[in-house]
C-alpha cells in the first residue's frame, strides 16, 4: 500500500474510533441522566378470581393481569419516579346466565366516588413483604430490596382470598352495546342487581406465570373503538355533569388496559 493511502487509513481509523467513542460516551451520558438504573425491571403476572352463587349453581370468573415494575435512575429518579409501573390485561368477567353479566373495573370501590384509582389484581392484596423478602446483600437499596421481594413472590406463587373492602368496584351493563348503560352494583347484594339467589361468595387473588386474559372486547365490542382512555360518558365540553353518579369517573382503562 502506498505511503499516503497508509497515512490517510490512519486517520480515517483515529477518527472513526475517537467518533466511536464520543458517541458512546454521550450514550453512557444520556442513560445515567435519564434512567441510570441499576436495577433490572421486574414482571408480575397475576389472576383474580371473583366467584358469585345463582340459583342454577356456582358462577366464577377470572383474569390475569401483568405489571411491569422498572426503577428508573438518574435525573427520572431525582425527579421523584422511584418506581414506574405499566399494567396490561383486562377486568374479570363472571357470566351469569339468564341473571346477566357482572363485570370487575380497575378501581377500588372505596375511592372511585373521588375519581377512582388503580386496583389491578396483585395491589388488591397486599402479600406481606417482611414474608416474602427474597435474598438481597446486607447493604441493599430500597429499589433491590422491593425488587427481591418480587422476585420472591414469582417463585412461590402465593394466593390469597381477598377482603370484601379490597374487591375492586363492581359493576353491569343494561345494554352492553352502550356503555352509558353501565350501573354500580354492590358485592353485599347482587340480588338487587341480579334477581333472587344471587349472591356474592369471594374473591381470591394469587400470582401466576399463566398468560394475560384477552377476550372482554367480545363482550364490550366498544372497547374496540379506540385505544385510549375515554370516558363512558363523554364530556367534549368539560362542562360539570348533569349527575353525580359514581359511574361518570369509569374510563375504557378501567376494563382493559393496553400496552404502552
Amino acid at each position: 500500500m502506498p505511503p499516503r493511502a497508509k497515512e490517510a487509513l490512519s486517520v480515517f481509523l483515529k477518527v472513526f474510533w475517537v467518533s466511536l467513542f464520543v458517541v458512546a460516551v454521550i450514550l453512557a451520558l444520556g442513560w445515567f441522566v435519564f434512567d441510570g438504573s441499576t436495577t433490572r425491571p421486574r414482571v408480575i403476572r397475576s389472576r383474580l378470581t371473583i366467584v358469585v352463587e345463582t340459583p342454577e349453581g356456582e358462577r366464577s370468573g377470572s383474569s390475569v393481569t401483568q405489571e411491569t415494575i422498572s426503577f428508573p435512575g438518574g435525573l427520572t429518579r431525582a425527579q421523584g419516579w422511584g418506581l414506574t409501573e405499566q399494567l396490561v390485561g383486562e377486568a374479570v368477567v363472571v357470566d351469569l346466565g339468564q341473571h346477566g353479566i357482572l363485570f370487575s373495573t380497575f378501581e377500588r370501590q372505596s375511592i372511585l366516588s373521588r375519581g377512582g384509582g388503580d386496583a389491578y389484581n396483585a395491589g388488591l392484596t397486599p402479600f406481606p413483604q417482611d414474608k416474602f423478602r427474597g435474598e438481597n446483600a446486607a447493604k441493599a437499596s430500597i429499589n433491590e430490596k422491593y425488587a427481591a421481594y418480587l422476585d420472591d413472590l414469582n417463585r412461590s406463587k402465593p394466593k390469597s382470598e381477598l377482603q370484601l373492602k379490597d374487591v375492586p368496584a363492581l359493576v353491569r351493563f343494561g345494554n352492553l352495546n352502550d356503555p352509558t348503560s353501565v350501573a354500580p352494583v354492590n358485592p353485599l347484594d347482587l340480588a338487587t342487581s341480579f334477581g333472587p339467589g344471587v349472591t356474592f361468595k369471594g374473591a381470591t387473588v394469587e400470582i401466576t406465570d399463566d398468560p394475560i386474559t384477552h377476550g372482554i372486547q367480545s363482550r364490550l365490542t366498544w372497547l374496540r373503538s379506540s385505544k385510549v382512555a375515554e370516558y363512558l360518558f363523554p364530556n367534549p365540553t368539560h362542562q360539570p355533569p348533569p349527575d353525580a353518579r359514581v359511574v361518570r369517573h369509569l374510563s375504557y382503562d378501567d376494563f382493559r388496559r393496553l400496552p404502552r
